[in-house]
């Protein structure tokens, strides 16, 4: 058995075997332009493999392919020391294939670089008993922040006409703001200087420094981010926030995904929760999925809300639209951490672990 990245000459071997083995028709196997931003231009690429190399790994038995795992790298931030990590995506191999140890080979090969943290985000109940088996932290529910801009199309199109899980929730409310903070353009020095200086110190998560931001927002091939820069008086950024819109196509409305949101203080915080709304006036609801409330104070002020985990109780606007499905209404993750990042986190205290939906494969087209 032979276990490798796929070559950037592989490109239609790779899209074959991601329709045959992973899924019919999708995404990846359909738009070489997505598969090699994920997967080939990812600036943390060189962490992993040469340039010739997707960052995709493959086993091969028989010349045959009977095993896939994506490897999305990424530069770690352990609270201002830089390290290597990464996202899992489309790990696979099927049944009658399971008993060649091709799966515990392609995570090994993963394993060999000794990343700092791995992260497996948009799991299912299935594989989440592999991971345990693995010792990694689960995360049955990512919290999810949701904040309501149009209630009652809400209630009609999302929850067909039910309005108790919304029972509870008021339509988003902006706050005036005494300050003056601004809301400005993005300049790749200035928010290094502050993600460096301020927020890198006091979270762990993979780096949101610029070379990522430009990677995973600014120049995605698909999706339109709308970047929202908030600076003092002096011209100092104070935060950022980064929302998509969502069109969905089958009930004709829009949702907005927040897939970033840091602030220095409430000035700041405010005046982008105020902006996050204003972009979004024409949505149903925005949401915001985060490992960490440590950066959800100002959305949180003009009227988010964290879902509460309840069984009896689970409902409250789905997380699958195109179709709408209410039957699954969370999202599921696992992660493994190094002992030096263990060792950094005081669990008397708010988690600073910064993930968001932004770290994996979980917001891109389907």
């Amino acid at each position: 058995m032979e276990i490798r990245y796929f070559k950037r000459t592989e490109t239609e071997q790779l899209q074959n075997a991601i329709h045959t083995i992973w899924s019919p028709n999708h995404i990846l196997s359909r738009n070489e332009q997505l598969l090699n931003y994920m997967f080939y231009e990812n600036p943390g690429k060189h962490h992993w493999v040469e340039t010739e190399y997707y960052s995709f790994l493959g086993a091969w038995k028989d010349n045959k392919i009977i095993g896939l795992l994506g490897v999305m790298p990424f530069e770690v931030n352990n609270k201002g020391v830089a390290g290597i990590g990464c996202s899992l995506t489309n790990w696979i191999v099927p049944p009658e294939y399971r008993s060649t140890g091709a799966g515990y080979a392609l995570f090994h090969t993963v394993k060999e670089r000794n990343p700092e943290l791995i992260l497996s985000l948009g799991i299912n109940s299935t594989v989440t008993k592999l991971y345990k088996k693995m010792g990694w932290n689960i995360l049955q529910d990512v919290p999810r922040w949701i904040g309501v801009v149009n209630k009652p199309i809400t209630i009609e199109k999302m929850l067909n006409g039910n309005e108790r899980p919304l029972r509870y929730w008021n339509e988003l409310k902006t706050i005036p703001s005494n300050s003056d903070y601004h809301i400005s353009d993005l300049v790749e020095e200035e928010w290094d200087r502050f993600y460096e200086q301020f927020f890198a110190p006091k979270t762990i998560g993979f780096a949101r420094n610029y070379q990522f931001i430009k990677w995973r927002y600014i120049n995605h091939p698909i999706f339109e981010y709308k970047i929202l820069t908030c600076k003092d008086s002096h011209n100092h950024i104070m935060g950022i926030a980064i929302i998509r819109i969502e069109s969905l196509l089958n009930i004709g409305e829009k949702i907005g995904r927040i897939v970033e949101f840091i602030a220095a203080d409430q000035d700041s915080s405010i005046c982008l929760a105020n902006a996050v709304a204003g972009l979004a006036r024409d949505c149903l609801f925005l949401d915001f999925y985060c490992f960490s409330s440590i950066s959800t104070w100002g959305l949180e002020a003009i009227g988010f809300k964290r879902i509460l985990e309840s069984e009896n109780d689970s409902v409250v606007v789905p997380t699958r639209f195109q179709p709408i499905d209410l039957t699954i209404t969370n999202m599921m993750a696992a992660f493994s951490v190094q002992p030096d990042i263990k060792n950094k986190i005081n669990l008397a205290e708010e988690s600073c672990f910064y993930i968001t939906k932004g770290d994996s494969d979980q917001d891109r087209p389907n």
